[in-house]
């Protein structure tokens, strides 16, 4: 059973269909948890436990969480050039992302020209290519548990051992994959809320992490 600790339940989106609600909705359900729903332009009551978008969960945490991607204390892991800048870089072909809030816009790969070009800031990578991906669920600098989202499809390969540095303040997802050179390197790295689950519906870690993670981000 999960620990709610002060929340009295949980709280999600009219019309969210999302595999996370319906853990949610489900779990709430077999466990006799009180579980509302809101308009989208509605903040989380205080006294619940926010599951949803990044949108939706910035208007209920009040705050905006500044993205960070590559960490510098995982810096040794990223394996390829990563900078932030108010530049749009002409001339080169580049992996983008928006470095002031989450889900601005979608990351994309750049063409060297001002095409699909977004206001500034921006984080930048190396383009590289991975052969498969994983979730890694962090709270407090501990691993929970790591499951497969991307690449081999037929064989899901089960989780490598993130043998890693992670300092217990940390609380979130890092999303690490093999590169095609055969490093194991970090793709990115994201807060503890709003973020895919990977796992099986029966499992509560991702709701623990969820209500954990909350918490942490409210402390900061």
């Amino acid at each position: 059973m999960i620990d709610l600790h002060t929340y009295k339940g949980f709280c999600t989106v009219n019309n969210d269909t999302s595999k996370e609600f319906k853990m949610v909705y489900y779990y709430c359900y077999e466990n006799g948890i009180p579980h509302i729903r809101v308009n989208k332009n509605v903040p989380c009551p205080e006294d619940y436990m926010p599951s949803g978008s990044v949108e939706w969960c910035t208007l209920s945490l009040g705050k905006t969480i500044v993205p960070d991607y590559y960490p510098d204390w995982i810096s040794e892991h990223i394996h390829r050039k990563v900078w932030k800048s108010n530049e749009w870089v002409l001339g080169e072909k580049y992996f983008v992302k928006p470095a002031d809030k989450h889900k601005r816009f979608d990351g994309f790969c750049t063409f060297g020209t001002w095409s699909k070009k977004k206001k500034p800031p921006y984080w930048y990578s190396d383009i590289v290519k991975f052969q498969d991906e994983w979730r890694y669920y962090i709270t407090k600098g501990k691993v929970l548990c790591g499951h497969w989202y991307w690449g081999d499809e037929i064989n899901t390969p089960d989780a490598p051992k993130l043998d890693v540095y992670i300092p217990e303040s940390f609380s979130g997802t890092l999303d690490f994959g093999y590169l095609d050179n055969g490093k194991f390197a970090l793709v990115e790295s994201h807060p503890p809320f709003a973020c895919g689950w990977y796992g099986d519906r029966e499992d509560d870690t991702y709701l623990q992490w969820l209500i954990d993670g909350w918490i942490y981000l409210k402390s900061i």
